[in-house]
């Protein structure tokens, strides 16, 4: 499997949890020593969610593999890319449609030309 080149640096997510998502995380339950728990937390959250982190990318990978797989294309746009060009007296353009879902992005085939026109009533 070839990856893409990796820009060192660059950040995906960053995540902040505040005392305000712990307390909600023990919203029935709360710790007897609230003070020593945040101190305990704060010295081993971030080493408990880096152990997960790969898990978790791996989890939703799999998720967008699926999501492309089974969207049934509901909503769609069609993109239109190319221009108009003049030179010596001709004219021609390369202009081009592409139909994209909106959902999960992907590019849909363009509809089987071998299929009958419709007809044009004049």
């Amino acid at each position: 499997m070839s990856l893409p080149p990796i820009q060192p640096g660059k950040v995906v997510a960053q995540i902040t949890v505040t005392e305000e998502d712990v307390f909600y995380a023990f919203w029935e339950n709360e710790p007897k020593d609230w003070r020593h728990f945040m101190e305990y937390l704060s010295e081993y959250l971030t080493d408990a969610l880096n152990q997960h982190v790969y898990d978790e990318i791996r989890y939703l990978y799999n998720a967008y593999l699926q999501q492309q797989e089974e969207c049934p294309h509901r909503r769609t746009t069609v993109l239109a890319t190319g221009g108009y060009y003049y030179s010596s007296g001709e004219v021609w353009d390369d202009l081009r449609e592409v139909t994209v879902c909106l959902d999960c992005g992907k590019t849909l085939p363009e509809p089987d030309s071998s299929e009958d026109p419709e007809e044009v009533p004049f």
